[in-house]
């Protein structure tokens, strides 16, 4: 079938081979861990949920993007394609008589219908929410988290991109931009469209030295010299505060040990549309996408009820295992340590289960094979200890 030219996987999903699943299985078990020595508490929601009940807290973007179908009872639902608005529907219907904080993680699949060819539409993530905390000791924490969790699954040379929703609107607003124009901007931002930001501001009320200033904005990369520049483009009270809590996370992250490796964006902006003030992202070289991404998104849970402020962060750990691919390349099977062959079955069973019970991986001969071409199978393999147990 396969040489006629028939297609047997859907785009936009994949198989794991034994090296890249055991790789996946060891990263997303090493988070984990990770997660929870840091107090978070591991959840798993449903795979698929009710339409009415997630869309309402979805933005327009990624409700274009869901898989739709009808259960047998009639009614409409979708596979979730996040894990932040699941969690946010299980805190804000049956956790909120908790106490706050509430830290919770996860390792889960989410799906996201797309219409470019070769994107991906099943992805693996871990991640954590941190909800009811709303200060940037909070957001601090978070981003700190994530770049552990580069550094921990063996990611090199990553970067660490950090902005602010409020921030960049009261840029924005300071340029006078309406409110249509401040959504055209973002737009032209988000898709590092310099054209059409540049006729934006052109075409703005600000004298020529402030039009110079603005139009040199997605170039404003860096480090705390980056807040100075933007502390003369903005004028509201929310902006203020945002760029204070950059601020404060930067030099949180800095007394983390990851000062080396953030850096400010105020472009940055993140696809979901419920982010409310910090949002970051995560890039290595060679990658063309972040590896992982989060931010605050204090209004979210209040579309289920309960207004709780919240933070958190996912990792995609398909583009981990790209990136780590690129670093060493082809992921080795992990071959076993003994083989064992002969006909006392007995004598065979009590060592395999001693090797395997001092951590060795054991594999016995099931073939019923000559006993040399049970031994040449193994060789082949690499196997470097074979026994042979006879009666």
């Amino acid at each position: 079938m396969e040489n006629s030219g028939t297609v047997l996987m859907p785009g936009g999903v994949r198989d794991l081979l034994p090296g890249e699943a055991r790789c996946k299985r060891e990263v997303e078990n090493s988070l984990l861990k990770l997660f929870c020595s840091c107090g978070y508490q591991e959840v798993v929601t449903p795979t698929f949920e009710y339409y009415d009940v997630l869309a309402p807290a979805l933005n327009d973007l990624l409700a274009g993007q869901l898989y739709r179908f009808i259960d047998d009872r009639g009614q409409i639902m979708i596979l979730r394609p996040d894990m932040t608005t699941p969690i946010a529907r299980l805190v804000g219907t049956r956790l909120n008589e908790q106490d706050l904080p509430q830290r919770f993680c996860y390792a889960a699949n989410v799906f996201r219908r797309e219409s470019h060819s070769g994107r991906q539409r099943e992805y693996y993530q871990t991640g954590v929410e941190l909800l009811g905390a709303a200060g940037a000791g909070a957001d601090a924490e978070v981003i700190g988290l994530a770049a552990e969790s580069m550094k921990l699954a063996g990611v090199k040379d990553f970067q660490i991109t950090v902005g602010h929703v409020d921030v960049l609107t009261g840029v924005l607003r300071g340029a006078g931009f309406s409110s249509a124009e401040q959504k055209e901007a973002k737009i032209a931002l988000s898709k590092k469209d310099m054209v059409k930001w540049e006729g934006l501001v052109a075409g703005s009320q600000l004298s020529a030295v402030r039009k110079k200033d603005f139009a040199a904005l997605p170039y404003m990369h860096g480090g705390a010299e980056v807040l100075d520049l933007l502390e003369g483009l903005i004028r509201d009270e929310p902006a203020k505060r945002g760029l204070d809590c950059l601020r404060r996370v930067w030099k949180a992250l800095s007394d983390y040990g990851f000062g080396a490796q953030a850096g400010i964006d105020i472009t940055l902006l993140r696809g979901l549309g419920y982010y409310t003030g910090i949002v970051f992202e995560c890039y290595v070289a060679g990658v063309g996408y972040p590896l992982c991404g989060g931010g605050r998104y204090d209004e979210l849970l209040a579309k289920f009820g309960y207004s709780c402020p919240a933070t958190g962060f996912a990792l995609t750990v398909d583009r981990v295992l790209e990136a780590l691919e690129k670093q060493s390349p082809s992921f080795e099977e992990r071959r076993p340590d003994y083989f064992i062959t002969g006909d006392d079955l007995s004598s065979i069973a009590e060592k395999a289960k001693e090797l395997r019970e001092n951590g060795f991986i054991v594999e016995v001969d099931i073939s019923e094979s000559p006993r040399d071409d049970a031994v040449s199978h193994a060789s082949r393999k690499g196997i470097p200890h074979i026994l042979v147990m006879e009666r």
